[in-house]
């Protein structure tokens, strides 16, 4: 091995002067300067150092220039050229490689058949060469590509894929491509090849090859729909910064027109950021403009300061119903936007928020309440002796064009008792008084300012019960008994603006049961990791007075019954990533079921996260609902899903969806069929490596 570096021998003119004690402060100087220098000097050495390594190697010391062969190893600047032969002048940086080239630096490489690099410049050429970017897996085939600066190249004509292997399933043939490893590719009249056969022609052709977020065409996606006729989705994403980034789509509808939407992200250091959306088309069949714009922000101010807000708006009330797809889009009734701040203490907390509602299925939103604004204030915990003073309070500013309207406080303080009776039991005891001032206009009763309270109290005692098996599964058990009272509430008169307007009063004793399994594994070279296998509670309660406010079932108050329906909470964790939820209430008195809610997860790993999931929901004259989201793997090629929503009360499917996905090393096809109440819809889109949905941004 030689090094190709080396310090020359400085010269040095002789001092005519005789006075030696004048050169001693400029000696001094001199000094001091080389060696604040000698650090710089030393690395730049340091970068500016070749190696060479060869069978044979000649040198040229008048030119200081090498001639190298057989197993050619050149290193400068942390690039390695590896070649048959190589020559290499030290003053100019020229290079010149034949015979299996192969240039790394970094991850990414160049191979060819020839080279010829100036390493200071890094410009020149590679003869049937091939580009390699392993961030993107992209490459790049020439006959000849000119390196034009450090991460840029040109090629009269070549072809480009991120696949692998000699057959690629699909590559792009361009003349004049321009490529920048940081950015894009961009091409003209290029074809794009599924294999070796031609299916489409573009005039022009922007690709990313960008290592991190890319800029460029996004896939398109096409199909027909029932509301829409034949449509064609185009996005275009741009990487405008590492912290924003603006996705456009244009939108081609046969049956309604054509529309233009947009994405725009952005975030900043800290946590801040947000996101605005819109979409906006001339609907040709309804004779207007209609679109939808929504925003997100959140704003850390400080840790404890944090402002938000999420703004959705529609032009008119039937617009999801034309163009939402996604499931709890297209038929949602409320459309909500809201902008809060939110500050907290150690043991306070303040919230302000100013909330509107649009009704999307009343005719207007003249009757909808408004909360413009809502101010809560919240005391949690101050020790004061044996007991903890509490504070909950709040201010709300109802309005809307007809009905009541007005303001409501909300003071209602708690004391409350911890103790511990014979070291095994837990006991908690509190007592508070809920107090509300109303100030109304517009209503039946007199208006102007009106006041109810109502004084709560109760109290938990409750037994943890705790046994270790084997050292690793932890059984829990809590059986526990637990008192409420609530005055009962002369508030006919208020006015009712939401259910904190009307509490029934109540005095009521509920005894539960939970039980908790918990298995500890223990993980090689890791700290154990803990899954719960079981979670189970039963409860129930008897009513000596008062009225129940039934809230998971408003059709089911059984009034006339003291003994209150039997509840079960459950969650089992029979495997890892397989989860059953099951809730529900049986009421004894009647021998029914009032409410009854199953949920089943599935969780794969890979590219198909989520396998399963199945949920159920029943509630005695109300709902009764069932809905699947399954995959199957049918190769390791192939996967299929379906969706289904299916209302058992109403008889028939609210949605079902089916799709197939066929994935490639470097590609994608996915085909689904939706079929929903007045719309059914049927879509292709494709996937290529390198091109797809946009990435997180950075913060800065």
């Amino acid at each position: 091995m030689v090094n190709l570096y080396g310090f020359g021998a400085a010269s040095r003119t002789p001092i005519e002067s005789t006075d030696r004690s004048a050169m001693k402060p400029a000696r001094a100087l001199w000094l001091l300067a080389y060696l604040w220098l000698l650090p710089a000097l030393a690395q730049a050495a340091a970068d500016q150092e070749v190696t060479m390594k060869a069978d044979t190697l000649t040198v040229d010391a008048p030119t200081e220039s090498y001639q190298a062969h057989g197993s050619v190893r050149l290193v400068r600047d942390g690039a390695t050229l590896l070649s048959d032969s190589v020559s290499y002048h030290k003053l100019t940086g020229e290079t010149f490689a034949e015979g299996d080239v192969f240039f790394e630096r970094g991850e990414d490489t160049l191979k060819g058949s020839r080279m010829f690099l100036n390493l200071e410049s890094q410009q020149g050429e590679l003869l049937n060469g091939e580009i390699f970017i392993k961030k993107s897996n992209f490459r790049l085939f020439s006959k000849r590509v000119e390196k034009t600066g450090n991460e840029d190249y040109h090629a009269d004509r070549g072809s480009f894929t991120t696949c692998d292997g000699e057959h690629p399933s699909w590559h792009f043939e361009a003349r004049d491509l321009h490529v920048i490893l940081d950015e894009f590719a961009t091409g003209r009249d290029a074809v794009f090849y599924v294999g070796d056969l031609p299916v489409l022609y573009t005039p022009y052709i922007l690709f990313p090859a960008n290592k991190e977020r890319q800029t460029g065409l996004l896939i398109p996606k096409l199909g027909h729909s029932t509301i829409k006729g034949f449509f064609y989705d185009q996005p275009f994403y741009w990487a405008a910064t590492p912290s924003q980034d603006l996705t456009v789509d244009l939108d081609l509808e046969t049956a309604r027109g054509e529309g233009v939407g947009f994405d725009y992200r952005y975030s900043r250091s800290g946590g801040s950021g947000g996101e605005l959306q819109g979409f906006g088309i001339y609907d040709t069949q309804a004779e207007k403009f209609r679109g939808e714009l929504n925003q997100k922000h959140l704003e850390l101010l400080t840790p404890n300061t944090t402002l938000a807000s999420e703004i959705h708006l529609v032009t008119d009330r039937t617009y999801y119903n034309d163009y939402a797809e996604d499931t709890g889009a297209y038929n949602q009734q409320l459309l909500q936007s809201t902008a809060s701040f939110d500050q907290r203490w150690q043991r306070f907390g303040l919230n302000g928020e100013v909330r509107y509602i649009e009704d999307l299925v009343a005719p207007n939103n003249n009757a909808t309440l408004q909360r413009l604004p809502s101010l809560s204030f919240v005391a949690a915990g101050s020790k004061a002796g044996p007991v903890f003073l509490s504070m909950d309070a709040g201010v709300i500013n109802f309005q809307r064009n007809e009905g009541t309207t007005g303001e409501r406080l909300e003071l209602h303080p708690r004391l409350s008792l911890y103790q511990k009776p014979a070291g095994v039991l837990d006991l908690s005891l509190y007592g508070g008084y809920r107090e509300r001032f109303y100030n109304s206009y517009g209503t039946v009763s007199p208006d102007g300012p009106q006041q109810a309270g109502q004084a709560d109290a109760g109290s938990t005692l409750s037994l943890p019960l705790e046994r270790i098996y084997d050292g690793r599964v932890r059984h829990l058990l809590i059986p526990s008994l637990q008192y409420g009272y609530l005055q009962p509430a002369r508030d006919s008169t208020l006015p009712d603006f939401d259910r904190n307007d009307r509490t029934p009063g109540q005095s009521a004793l509920t005894w539960s049961l939970a039980s908790v399994v918990t298995e500890k594994f223990l993980l090689e070279g890791g700290p154990p990791d803990y899954r719960d296998l079981l979670y189970l509670k039963l409860s129930q309660g008897y009513w000596f007075s008062g009225e129940r406010q039934n809230l998971l079932n408003l059709a089911q108050a059984d009034a006339g019954h003291r003994l209150n329906d039997l509840m079960l909470e459950s969650r089992v964790t029979p495997a890892k990533g397989v989860t059953v939820n099951l809730d529900g209430r049986y009421n004894p008195v009647d021998n029914n079921v009032s409410t009854a809610n199953l949920a089943l997860e599935v969780k794969g790993e890979g590219a198909t996260p989520n396998l399963a999931s199945l949920g159920y929901r029943y509630s005695r004259q109300e709902l009764d609902y069932l809905e699947g989201n399954f995959a199957f793997p049918v190769t390791s090629q192939l996967l299929a899903t379906v969706l289904g929503r299916y209302s058992f009360d109403k008889g028939g499917f609210l949605e079902s969806r089916y799709s197939l996905e066929y994935k490639r090393q470097c590609w994608s096809i996915i085909a689904a069929y939706a079929d929903r109440p007045g719309n059914r819809s049927f879509t292709v889109s494709f996937t290529l490596a390198g091109i797809g949905a946009a990435l997180p941004i950075r913060a800065f």
